[in-house]
């Protein structure tokens, strides 16, 4: 297994997770109905496509057997309990309104390891990235939609070969205080500087961000409320507009001296909220 230059496999870190290539494919994600998860909720079958809130955020819908469903990202900081959907729709030419509720369950014991500790030389804080509100800043819908429109929920690795820190929470420990938590809502991968980087997933560049700098933000839309943003990627060759598939070399990683390797971060968001990539990813099977 090829190994990070600077060795971190001397680490023992059931957190710093490997990766392997196995093509798994299906048309609708597995609901994973708990905070930074996947929920799938039926909304009817309405002659038209119906408009679907969470809150006030318009929630992406598909049709599957023969109605529509609403494909909802749980934010990492939801409390699970009940919740309800806002479903507009037209019927006889009149404009209606129904609730659709659904549940949040707590993340399920199986994926107590997205609760990580770092290796000790490094620190949370080399690892803050970008607020929810920033991400969405990136967004520009003025860029022409993607086709096809209709998500395909499989994504392969942003970096195929070396080390990365999961979807989770940063265990750490300040001194004599006691334990914190440390959002960290992607996935960061380690690597040499200069390693490609490849697209997650099939989509249209609607934004690059820092463009020239070496930790270029990359944002690409896979669908209708459906992205992915990639930060720390140099060298890009894509301009806005252009059309990635799946696979296609998007940069390289830049090299971050304070952590001394290179670096990448892969936020997906669905509906404007960061959701695991590692649910959609090829081999999310095997890690189940």
């Amino acid at each position: 297994m090829n190994m990070p230059t600077y060795q971190i496999g001397k680490f023992i870190i059931p957190a710093l997770l490997f990766l392997v290539n196995v093509q798994v494919w299906a048309d609708l994600p597995k609901p994973h109905n708990f905070p930074g998860g996947i929920s799938l909720i039926p909304v009817g079958d309405h002659a038209h496509k119906p408009q679907v809130f969470f809150g006030i955020d318009p929630v992406l819908v598909i049709r599957k057997d023969e109605e529509w469903t609403a494909v909802v990202g749980v934010p990492m900081n939801m409390i699970p309990g009940k919740y309800m959907l806002r479903v507009e729709y037209t019927e006889d030419s009149a404009r209606q309104r129904s609730m659709m509720p659904f549940t949040i369950y707590p993340l399920h014991s199986k994926y107590k390891q997205r609760s990580f500790t770092l290796p000790e030389k490094f620190t949370p804080d080399q690892f803050i990235g970008l607020d929810n509100r920033q991400l969405r800043g990136m967004f520009d819908t003025h860029v022409p939609e993607f086709e096809p429109t209709t998500p395909v929920f499989n994504f392969q690795h942003v970096i195929k070969k070396g080390s990365f820190l999961p979807f989770g929470r940063i265990l750490s420990q300040n001194g004599n205080q006691d334990m914190r938590l440390e959002d960290h809502p992607k996935i960061t991968y380690l690597a040499s500087g200069g390693t490609i980087a490849y697209a997650p997933g099939n989509g249209i560049v609607e934004n690059i961000v820092d463009r020239g700098a070496a930790d270029q933000k990359i944002v690409i839309r896979h669908s209708d409320h459906f992205r992915s943003i990639l930060n720390f990627v140099n060298n890009s060759p894509l301009e806005v507009g252009d059309q990635v598939e799946a696979g296609e070399p998007v940069g390289t990683a830049s090299l971050i001296e304070s952590i001394g390797t290179g670096r990448i971060d892969w936020y997906l968001m669905l509906n404007g909220t960061e959701i695991d990539p590692l649910l959609l990813i090829e081999h999310a099977s095997e890690q189940e």
